[in-house]
């Protein structure tokens, strides 16, 4: 099976690696890049390491974000991502709680869709589902920062099968009470929230009006304690279902908020009502195809992208405050190990 590494990464402290698809062809490469947004761009030189990889030296001390495209002048060719661009965080590897992939290609949802949209957001890590728990299986085996859940609906997939997924790596469970029209608190998921708790993993909820109401989920919540649940979105629909959220989640201790479609003074608003432990990233990728993270016109709450939001929250909230949402919550909850990747001064 093939296997998709990313196409540009730090390799060293103040060292990018591009092996991309101008990698094996190219001439003289340049990385065209800027910090921080895009700010004062400019050309620096890629130097070819090996028969199929460049490398760039990039000052990074005191910046947030590399944002970059390669080129080739000699050719006039430019991977810049399927139009996406890439970004690459400084000192940080993100870590997106919430993509879905659901065929190949590059349609809404597509493998190769997300593949865009989590090099143009600078993620180094993803927690996947689709109701074809079997295809997943296949995207996570072929991407190495890919892990799974199991989705699960009352009356399948079999309890033993959610089991052997679980110990097979997959890091918890996924349910859409709207998707698959059934109540959030039905008793027919016990089964496998019980088997949730035996593998100690936890539980991802959509939010939303209807079957999915965050009253019907803290139900589930208040019935097995020790079980964590997320809340992607923290309520996808009026405010008022996003305030119940956020009281159930001060009430419950097991309740985690996800922020998927919520914009930078949402995430704030959250982190404030709830501590900044139970908030973690998440974007619902690709939903709106490879420029999920770039989309225009914006797509959180039409006033951001998900690469503006995040870097005004990485500019407003204390480092620590906001390494906990970006990276080390979804990494804690769903058991991730920590990335050997390379840690650069911030």
């Amino acid at each position: 099976m093939r296997r998709y590494e990313r196409p540009l990464r730090w390799s060293a402290p103040g060292r990018v690696r591009y092996t991309g698809r101008l990698a094996r062809d190219g001439r003289d490469l340049v990385l065209h890049m800027g910090y921080d947004g895009w700010k004062s761009p400019k050309d620096v030189p890629l130097s070819r390491t090996g028969e199929h990889g460049w490398e760039a030296v990039v000052p990074a001390r005191g910046r947030l974000v590399l944002d970059c495209v390669v080129r080739d002048p000699v050719a006039s060719s430019c991977d810049n991502n399927d139009g996406a661009d890439y970004r690459l965080w400084i000192g940080l590897d993100p870590v997106d709680a919430h993509v879905h992939v659901r065929a190949p290609g590059r349609d809404s949802l597509a493998f190769g869709s997300l593949l865009a949209a989590a090099y143009s957001g600078g993620m180094t890590q993803a927690v996947v589902s689709w109701g074809d728990n079997d295809f997943v299986d296949i995207a996570a085996e072929a991407v190495p920062w890919l892990t799974p859940l199991v989705w699960v609906r009352p009356n399948g997939p079999e309890p033993d099968d959610v089991r052997q997924r679980l110990a097979d790596g997959a890091a918890g469970l996924k349910l859409h009470p709207a998707y698959d029209d059934y109540p959030a608190d039905t008793s027919g998921l016990d089964p496998y929230l019980r088997a949730a708790e035996e593998a100690a993993v936890p539980v991802t909820v959509h939010s939303a009006p209807g079957p999915a109401d965050p009253d019907l989920i803290a139900r589930l919540a208040d019935r097995f304690p020790t079980v964590p649940f997320v809340l992607y979105h923290t309520y996808l629909g009026p405010p008022e279902g996003r305030r119940r959220a956020v009281a159930h989640a001060k009430r419950l201790p097991n309740l985690h908020l996800e922020t998927s479609w919520c914009g930078s003074r949402t995430v704030e608003r959250l982190i404030d009502d709830v501590g900044p432990d139970r908030v973690l990233f998440g974007s619902d990728a690709a939903t709106d195809g490879p420029r999920h993270f770039v989309r225009t016109p914006p797509n959180l709450e039409s006033r951001e992208t998900y690469n503006v939001s995040l870097l005004r929250l990485a500019q407003r909230l204390k480092p620590a405050v906001f390494r906990r949402f970006a990276e080390t919550n979804a990494r804690t909850l769903f058991g991730l190990e920590a990335r050997p990747a390379v840690r650069l001064p911030a």
